[in-house]
């Protein structure tokens, strides 16, 4: 025979149990406060190199692998994450011998690039498979 009360009852001891066990009951005293779980964030790329003239030499886009190097970089970028933005840190922009220019001095690049790339094509349309996949770039 069911009993709508007892169901009723074991379904809310139920819940505080495992309300308790997630730790979704404790209360945060003095400053403490919430870590929210970090998603993916963009790697800082070098910093633009500063020119007497206001320019700046720097990736002349601010997302993906296809990077070229150019007097005018945009100096602020969207802080939406994209595929490839991971293998940036593998590269920089130099003004040595006169002209900005792509410097790839790091093979880590290489090998970051073709997986993101590969990530991007298996994940088609779904920006957060890619992105999932790329972590284990």
């Amino acid at each position: 025979m069911k009993n709508p009360s007892l169901n009723y009852g074991i379904g809310i001891i139920v819940l505080v149990a495992a309300l308790f066990a997630a730790g979704c009951t404790s209360v945060f005293s003095g400053g403490a406060t919430a870590t929210p779980t970090p998603f993916p964030t963009p790697v800082p790329t070098a910093l633009p190199v500063s020119t007497p003239g206001g320019s700046y030499c720097g990736f002349s886009t601010c997302h993906g692998t296809d990077l070229t190097c150019s007097m005018n970089a945009p100096q602020i970028c969207t802080a939406m994450y994209q595929t490839g933005d991971k293998c940036r840190q593998y590269a920089r922009c130099d003004t040595g011998g006169g002209s900005c220019t792509l410097v790839v001095d790091n093979p880590r690049f290489t090998t970051c690039k073709a997986c993101a790339e590969k990530c991007q094509i298996q994940a088609g349309p779904d920006s957060l498979a890619a992105t999932s996949c790329e972590e284990k770039c």
